[in-house]
C-alpha cells in the first residue's frame, strides 16, 4: 500500500479535472493499484487517491465496488482469451491435456487474474463457455473426432473443475509438492478415466 510520505506526495499534486479519466483507464490503475492486495481490503476511496481524481469521478462509471471488480474480470477474462496457445496435440485427448496445462499455466503466473477468474467466474456452463474461444474450438475438435457434444461437455466441465481447484489450492499454499508436475498428473488420472467416454463412436460399440 502508498507510504505517508508518498500520500503526502499525491495530496500535493492537483488532482485530474472531472472528465479527464475514462473506464479503461480505471481499470488499468486497478490492476496496477489492486495487484497483490485482497479483494476484500480493496475501496474506490484508495483507487481515486492513487489515480490522482476525486471519488465521484470513479463513481460515475462504477457505483459499486462489486461493478468495478465485474470489469475487471471481464479485462481478465478477455487478456486470458488472447494469450490461451492454440490448440496442440495428436488426438483430442492430448488436445485436452494441453489446453488445461496451458489453463493451469497462464492463471497460475497472475494471482491476480486467478482471483478474478476463478473466484468469480467459477466453471463455465454451456452457455459461458460460448464465450471461450479456445474451448469452443476444443469442443469443435472433439466433435470432428467422433465425441458427441454431451460427451465432450462433461470432459470440458470435468477438467476446469479440477483445474479451477487445483488453482484456488495454489493460491491458499495447500497444493502438494512440485505444482506443475501434480497438476499435470491429476489431468492425465481424469482422462484415463474419461478415455472410454471420448472414444470413437464405432470404439464405443455405437452404431
Amino acid at each position: 500500500m502508498p507510504s505517508a510520505a508518498g500520500k503526502a506526495e499525491k495530496a500535493a499534486r492537483p488532482r485530474r479535472p472531472r472528465g479527464s479519466i475514462n473506464p479503461s483507464d480505471i481499470v488499468a490503475g486497478a490492476f496496477d493499484f489492486f495487484r497483490g492486495v485482497p479483494a476484500e481490503q480493496w475501496s474506490i476511496p484508495q483507487l481515486a487517491a492513487h489515480l490522482d481524481v476525486g471519488v465521484t469521478s470513479i463513481y460515475w462509471y462504477f457505483r459499486t465496488k462489486r461493478e468495478l471488480i465485474a470489469a475487471m474480470t471481464e479485462a481478465a477474462l478477455s487478456s486470458f482469451h488472447e494469450r490461451m496457445p492454440p490448440l496442440h496435440g495428436d488426438d483430442g485427448e492430448q488436445q485436452l491435456k494441453n489446453f488445461f496445462l496451458d489453463f493451469h499455466r497462464l492463471l497460475a503466473g497472475d494471482d491476480l487474474a486467478c482471483d478474478l477468474i476463478v473466484r468469480q467466474i467459477g466453471v463455465p456452463d454451456g452457455t459461458s463457455t460460448a464465450s471461450w474461444p479456445r474451448a469452443q474450438e476444443l469442443l469443435a475438435a472433439l466433435g470432428r473426432a467422433g465425441v458427441p457434444e454431451p460427451l465432450a461437455q462433461h470432459a470440458l466441465f470435468t477438467l476446469t473443475v479440477y483445474t479451477q481447484g487445483f488453482l484456488l489450492m495454489e493460491r491458499k499454499g495447500a497444493a502438494p509438492g512440485d505444482p506443475s508436475t501434480e497438476v499435470e498428473f491429476g489431468i492425465t488420472t481424469i482422462l484415463r478415466g474419461l478415455r472410454p467416454l471420448l472414444a470413437p463412436a464405432e470404439d464405443r460399440g455405437v452404431a
